[in-house]
């Protein structure tokens, strides 16, 4: 794993470590890269990276990467989440910490290292490469506002964008919401966003359903997002005396349009104009898949050794916290024995389109027994939903029934199994 470091102005704090983190990368023959972007009370010292190295171990051990001999690494990519440590005032740093982060986001040196870190990911001579983007919190904040703008774009060099219960305005989600009802309709048939013939020109590009640019992950339970973010963004109004808001579009609703502090004030996921997919279940008391090989988190295997063509996913563990037993004062313990918790409850979940714009920009509402909270990242089945959207978004080679049109916006990439 590596860390790259930003100041609150958006620069790198230590060239050195993006020459490390890609250094690591480009010695790897097989690498399956996770760059993530922590949220805010972190920083490159805190609990989180004892979670997401966690995580990382636990993709690194799944049978489906680790026979195939699949190099999983990670770059953290830090910046000061976390300016007080005191009791009840840490919450007095919302406004300078969400301002920061969307610095960090406004300026170049973000984007262009995670650009590089995916290019270099997929250099000539690797027959397997896949770079995933994460962001949770502020971090979301971070990853959605330095991506909006290339998403837009014929390709991108990463393979796959998640937000986890961003904390960021809804204001430029709806903008590339807008944008992107206005360059695609969707085709049933195709299973693929269709550009349209409004554009004037006679190439035509699609994008499969099953290839969103990004992705938007928000917990039904998450109060950070739903309660305190809308009241932060209330007194910031107020004390600039800002009370005058236009009228916007809604995206996928012609002729609709509200007041933009609808958007303002609530985060993507909490937004009731720009949720257009949840998680459903289908039914409890399910039956594993045969031939696991796994103890821990088995839903993660069942995900990812099977395509996922109707969207529907497996979890298999009670969401209770009993994953952050490997971190001991915010200290991976990577040689830990992992027993079965023998408290499994297998259940069966379903993506499901809902309504509002149906673009290649997921924007999905969680139950809490998959992400609970604000910091339910990674529990076991939260990382159990990400294995399977990794295999809906890269099917197995010649299987599944996901549409994958002639001409993709997409990069082409090999598949998660070869």
């Amino acid at each position: 794993m590596a860390f790259i470091e930003f100041g609150d102005q958006g620069s790198p704090l230590d060239n050195y470590q993006r020459k490390a983190a890609l250094e690591m990368i480009h010695k790897t023959e097989r690498p399956l890269l996770f760059v993530y972007i922590h949220g805010w009370q972190n920083n490159a010292t805190s609990s989180d990276v004892c979670r997401f190295e966690h995580f990382l171990d636990s993709v690194s051990r799944s049978p489906d990467f680790n026979g195939r001999k699949v190099n999983v690494l990670g770059v953290y990519i830090a910046w000061r989440g976390k300016t007080l440590t005191v009791p009840g005032l840490k919450f007095f740093t919302f406004w300078s910490r969400k301002a920061a982060g969307e610095e960090i986001a406004a300026a170049n040196s973000c984007l262009s290292t995670i650009q590089e870190l995916a290019v270099v990911a997929r250099e000539p001579g690797k027959d397997y490469h896949h770079t995933v983007l994460l962001g949770h919190s502020f971090g979301a904040l971070v990853l959605g506002n330095t991506i909006s703008h290339s998403i837009l774009g014929t390709s991108s060099p990463w393979d796959m964008a998640v937000a986890f219960n961003s904390a960021a305005s809804s204001v430029n989600t709806r903008q590339l919401m807008q944008e992107l009802d206005y360059l695609y309709k969707y085709d049933a048939q195709r299973r693929a966003y269709v550009s349209r013939s409004n554009l004037g020109g006679t190439e035509t590009r699609t994008i499969p359903e099953n290839r969103p640019a990004i992705v938007f992950l928000q917990s039904e339970n998450d109060t950070a997002t739903t309660t305190a973010f809308p009241l932060g963004q209330q007194v910031y109004n107020t004390l600039n005396l800002r009370f005058h808001w236009q009228k916007v579009p809604v995206p996928g609703h012609h002729g609709k349009r509200v007041s933009e502090r609808e958007f303002y004030d609530r985060t993507p996921g909490n937004n009731k104009y720009l949720v257009n997919y949840q998680v459903v279940p289908q039914r409890e008391g399910t039956a594993p898949p045969p031939g696991l090989k796994e103890t821990q988190n088995r839903a993660f295997e069942a995900n990812v050794k099977q395509d996922h063509p109707d969207y529907t996913f497996y979890t298999s563990e009670h969401n209770d916290g009993h994953e952050e037993g490997f971190c001991r004062n915010d200290k991976y313990d990577s040689d830990a024995v992992r027993p079965p918790t023998g408290k499994e409850i297998w259940r069966r979940w379903k993506f499901e389109y809902t309504g509002n714009a149906r673009v290649p920009c997921w924007i999905v509402r969680v139950p809490k027994d998959i992400i609970s909270g604000h910091g339910g990242l990674w529990s076991d089945n939260s990382v159990a939903m990400l294995g399977a959207l990794l295999r809906i978004q890269f099917p197995l080679a010649g299987g599944g029934k996901v549409a994958i049109p002639e001409s993709i916006t997409a990069p082409d990439t090999p598949d998660l199994q070869d």
